[in-house]
């Protein structure tokens, strides 16, 4: 089916800007007024059915014991599509890019790797192997997955072609690189944590964090690893520059899982066997204890900043929606399947397109040419905006962060406490390119300049420094988001 291109005439979302790294120094305009969003206001134009929850993303859940991933709409918390396997999945993980659903299903003697393209959510490859796959970990275009039986971890490209093999000793289960691509953090069953130079590919060290290590999630910018201890009901907070435990804390019963947040200032865990989530903040202590479903375990977050928290419910076959700024249970919603366990959130993506002559201004796009895709996220918050990019180490090559004012303004940017270079695309309130502003140099100082738009712009998208060269993209282009997730799109 043809995809419908529908460009973006007026984002709702209300906001107020205060904003320092990576993001916008307020002008008076917007100073100080109110900021939320308007879901039932249409957003995008009469030639589509979206509005600004389009920009909600969507959410993959695997249901362990019904042989099937669960596909939500995060605008209306629907199950989209439940696509069925043939075996049990033991894990997922969603690759940088955005654009393959790595799931794993697993054996004593075997293990296959299935690559579901998470545009048509159609399955594009299978790929054996002779290994007991337990997780797999994903940087910088190489996949790293543990062997559960054969003590090692396999090295592969992302179309799953082996390169080579590390030995990181008995039972390795779940891993995470670190944010500079240089350290693979692997826990063992019943052992310490396995910390392996990727360049080397040698074991350096060990650590001993608790009985039972399990899931493990860095912070943005990488010097902090968060562990679970599955069996000593506790989290331990590692310093990944040291490779030394800073601290570890009792958490709730049989804690399964812990993320860290979008702006990673609080890590959420879930305690399987409490049937709640401990929130611990930057000082590495509970600050909240809530009660959700029956056996909570996966966690995902909106990409709004993170304005909710989902958590799959095990034992309950449901999801729980979690406000994060009240710390309540909002909503349960089906999860589709039976035994849900890992869920990964997919960002909504928006599209950089070109008419023929780049001066078309309505919404008819059939004769538009897709320049450059890009998986967002969408600050909607005071603290958001004002932490923008800041800390971050890597951002995925097709990501960005994208805001969208509630009026054409002046807007004046910076990159103080911004780590990597930015480009940064401007837009008036007809989508279209106004100004660019190209390698925009990190700023570590304490006084940085600025970079005012050229134009009144709406709506300010900003990427990795070289996209928009290596895309092309150029001014009088202009911002449109894809009516995804047909039946038939094949795309």
């Amino acid at each position: 089916m043809k995809e419908v291109l529908v460009l973006i005439e007026a984002i709702c979302v209300i906001l107020t800007i205060v904003v320092a790294g990576a993001g916008l120094i307020a002008n008076s305009s917007t100073f100080m007024q109110a900021y939320s969003l308007l879901p039932t206001i249409s957003a995008f134009g009469s030639t589509g059915n979206l509005t600004a929850d389009s920009l909600a993303g969507v959410m993959y859940v695997q249901n362990s014991n019904s042989n099937s991933i669960s596909v939500i709409d995060l605008a209306t918390n629907t199950i989209l599509r439940n696509i069925t396997l043939d075996e049990a999945p033991y894990n997922i993980k969603l690759s940088e890019d955005q654009l393959t659903l790595y799931i794993l299903t697993s054996d004593r003697d075997s293990g296959t790797i299935f690559m579901l393209n998470t545009t048509s959510n159609k399955i594009m490859k299978e790929i054996p192997t002779e290994v007991s796959l337990q997780d797999i970990a994903i940087f910088n275009g190489t996949m790293y997955a543990s062997d559960v039986v054969g003590g090692k971890v396999l090295v592969m490209n992302i179309n799953g072609t082996l390169i080579d093999e590390i030995d990181v000793g008995s039972r390795p289960q779940f891993m995470e690189v670190k944010p500079d691509g240089q350290v693979l953090y692997v826990t063992r069953v019943g052992g310490p944590i396995s910390v392996v130079d990727l360049e080397q590919k040698i074991v350096i060290k060990e650590i001993d964090s608790g009985s039972m290590p399990h899931r493990l999630s860095f912070n943005n910018e990488g010097d902090l690893l968060f562990v679970v201890n599955a069996e000593s009901d506790t989290l331990s907070v590692i310093d990944s520059q040291e490779h030394e435990i800073i601290k570890t804390i009792p958490v709730g019963d049989n804690p399964g899982y812990v993320a860290l947040n979008p702006d990673g200032t609080l890590a959420y865990v879930t305690n399987m066997g409490s049937n709640t989530v401990s929130i611990v903040d930057a000082h590495i202590e509970v600050v909240n204890e809530i009660p959700v479903g029956n056996g909570p375990y996966g966690i995902a977050f909106s990409a709004d900043g993170g304005d909710l928290a989902y958590v799959s419910n095990t034992r309950g076959n449901h999801v729980s929606v979690i406000d994060t700024t009240s710390s309540n249970v909002t909503a349960t919603i089906s999860a589709g399947g039976i035994g849900p366990h890992q869920m990964v959130a997919k960002k909504p993506d928006v599209e950089i397109v070109r008419t023929e002559d780049n001066t078309n201004t309505n919404n008819n796009n059939n004769n538009s040419t897709v320049i450059a895709r890009v998986f967002v996220e969408v600050p909607d918050e005071f603290g958001e905006w004002g932490r923008g990019l800041m800390f971050r180490n890597h951002l995925p090559w097709n990501a960005g962060m994208l805001f969208a004012f509630n009026e054409e303004a002046p807007q004046i940017f910076t990159m103080k406490n911004t780590l990597i270079p930015l480009d940064m695309i401007f837009f008036d309130s007809s989508s279209k390119i106004i100004d660019i502003k190209e390698n925009v140099p990190p700023c570590k100082q304490e006084e940085c300049p600025t970079y005012p738009s050229r134009e009144p712009a709406q709506y300010v998208l900003e990427v990795n420094a070289g996209f928009v060269q290596e895309k092309g993209v150029k001014i009088g282009d202009r911002l449109a988001t894809l009516n995804e997730f047909k039946a038939d799109d094949t795309r």
